[in-house]
């Protein structure tokens, strides 16, 4: 029956970390697919970059709501470990979604939302190494790596399982994992820092029929 469970859980949490809604809202409300755009990273700091505040909003509030759901139904069926792999699950979903050719985003913000409602005091470490990292370099990836790497560390300190250790350590491996071209690019001094301004370099699709004019 708990085998049972977890496949369960496995398979709603990948399912729902598949909606990538920096992809939906960019398909559905320009015609176009975010990932062709900016850094071709369905992720919301992409989304913001291209799409402006606006839209951004939306991909912001969908990945919040599908980590949420995911993680409730690994505490129902299974309590915290539910929890984690629920994490685990929905943050491959968001990195190879399976509706959208297996190319998504990079799992940083369905993480955090899975870190939130699995320990608030492991979140804020977390957050507090991103915020920390960001205001200082305001490289978006330097401080989503730090705050992914603190997870298998806070995890060991406040609960010393073996197993949630092993569990948080895939999951931040595989967060940094998918950074490693940001962090070539950090290495190069070349990776892009994070402003307010947005570029919105996402034009709306003109009807059938007329050309998009600048």
């Amino acid at each position: 029956m708990t085998l049972t469970r977890f496949v369960i859980i496995a398979v709603c949490a990948y399912l729902l970390g598949s909606l990538s809604f920096a992809i939906i809202v960019s398909k559905v409300t320009l015609g176009k697919d975010i990932r062709d755009y900016g850094s071709g990273n369905a992720g919301l700091t992409n989304a913001y970059r291209t799409m402006g505040a606006g839209k951004t909003l939306f991909v912001l509030l969908g990945d919040i709501a599908k980590g949420a759901a995911a993680v409730s139904i690994g505490m129902i069926l299974a309590g915290p470990v539910g929890k984690l792999v629920a994490g685990i699950f929905v943050i491959l979903g968001h990195m190879f979604p399976v509706y959208f050719g297996f190319r998504g985003g990079k799992g940083v913000l369905v993480g955090a939302v899975m870190l939130a409602l699995f320990d608030w005091r492991i979140f804020l470490i977390a957050f507090v190494l991103f915020f920390a990292a960001v205001a200082i370099t305001r490289w978006i990836s330097l401080g989503s790596i730090l705050g992914a790497i603190s997870f298998p560390i806070t995890i060991t300190i406040f609960y010393r399982d073996p197993v949630l250790t092993a569990m948080a350590f895939g999951m931040a491996a595989a967060v940094v994992f998918m950074h490693r071209s940001n962090i070539m690019r950090m290495l190069r001094g070349q990776e892009n820092r994070f402003s307010f301004k947005s570029k919105k370099t996402i034009e709306q699709s003109a009807p059938d029929g007329e050309e998009n004019t600048k």
